[in-house]
């Protein structure tokens, strides 16, 4: 009996599958988020962590990230780099505002927005994320967009 290898993609092919889950690719999200994953979000302008819980959950949120924008993209700054079992990467978000998150912005859509942010990504043995971290500079929307800071959460 033979048995069959399959190698385990590179750091580089599930960052790049991670990207593409932020690009709209949210099939990538099937193999690569565990049905369960835990996230920590920054307090300011984001939901509850603890409102995220699944891979559906991940997805319904990034998607609505992604709506308030046209032409929404991510793409590598930085990385990424791999310890054990974390993966880490710095990215660069672009998009052209259009309306919605954040509420209370002033700005007219088709304003341009530009941010960046680093992901920390936690693996199973099967190279599935189970634990999700954001560090964002989130705060740089706001001033793009002219919308007003977010209330302290907690």
């Amino acid at each position: 009996m033979r048995t069959t290898y399959t190698p385990r993609p590179s750091p580089t092919e599930l960052w790049e599958s991670w990207l593409g889950i932020w690009n709209g690719r949210y099939a990538n999200a099937d193999t690569l988020v565990a049905d369960a994953v835990t996230v920590h979000l920054p307090r300011y302008g984001m939901p509850d962590s603890s409102s995220i819980r699944t891979r559906e959950g991940l997805v319904s949120w990034i998607d609505a990230f992604r709506s308030s924008y046209s032409e929404p993209s991510f793409r590598t700054s930085v990385g990424p780099f791999k310890d054990g079992a974390t993966l880490i990467g710095r990215w660069r978000f672009g998009g052209t505002w259009q309306s919605g998150r954040p509420a209370g912005a002033e700005a007219p859509p088709g304003t341009p927005v530009e941010q960046h942010g680093v992901d920390i990504l936690r693996l199973d043995k099967e190279g599935r994320i189970v634990e999700y971290w954001l560090s964002d500079d989130l705060l740089d929307v706001y001033v793009q967009v002219e919308a007003p800071l977010p209330k302290r959460r907690g």
